[in-house]
């Protein structure tokens, strides 16, 4: 080894660079690991407000239904979602929900009922025509005539009074001209 011989340049650049890429890597993976713990304490309901906070596109299946589009309101047990013509409050634990990748930012959420019990009161309320979904694909058209302790009146459109069970209940679907 030679005394005085000044070290080569581009060694203590590589090796600057060197501990330059580990920190970022380490860096990088406390952040991953971070997200990954946060999202571990999160429920359905906490999942569904994000969700809707950032107006993300969703892919929903439930009891033989599917219907898609942008999140625009969390409750605490349901979600509001636009979908083309229409707009469906489907209830978080009777549904699979597949979020869409999407390269643009949706519109952040808008007010809305706190529970699905005071959405069904809201549109008892409006008399508007909704549909009901049910398991196995099966659809109720009328409009919510009275919500009670553990069923809802509905007046169909032959103007019969049915007498649905809540908990039946998957998802109210309406037009969504009539917002």
């Amino acid at each position: 080894m030679e005394y005085g011989r000044q070290p080569d340049p581009d060694l203590a650049s590589e090796l600057r660079q060197g501990a330059g890429r580990e920190w970022d890597e380490e860096a990088a993976e406390d952040e991953r690991l971070t997200e990954v713990h946060r999202r571990r304490r999160l429920n359905l309901a906490d999942q569904a407000k994000e969700m809707a906070n950032r107006g993300e596109r969703v892919s929903v299946e439930f009891g033989g239904h599917t219907f898609g589009g942008a999140v625009i309101t969390a409750g605490e047990d349901y979600v509001t979602i636009d979908g083309p013509g229409q707009i469906a409050d489907i209830k978080l634990d009777v549904a699979r929900w597949s979020v869409l990748p999407s390269d643009q930012p949706g519109q952040a959420s808008i007010g809305g009922a706190e529970s699905f019990r005071a959405l069904l009161h809201e549109h008892s309320a409006s008399n508007q025509v909704v549909r009901l979904a049910l398991p196995g694909g099966d659809m109720v058209l009328g409009h919510l005539a009275v919500v009670a302790e553990d069923h809802i009146e509905v007046k169909d459109v032959d103007d019969r009074r049915l007498l649905v069970p809540m908990n039946l209940i998957l998802a109210v679907v309406r037009s969504s001209d009539h917002q």
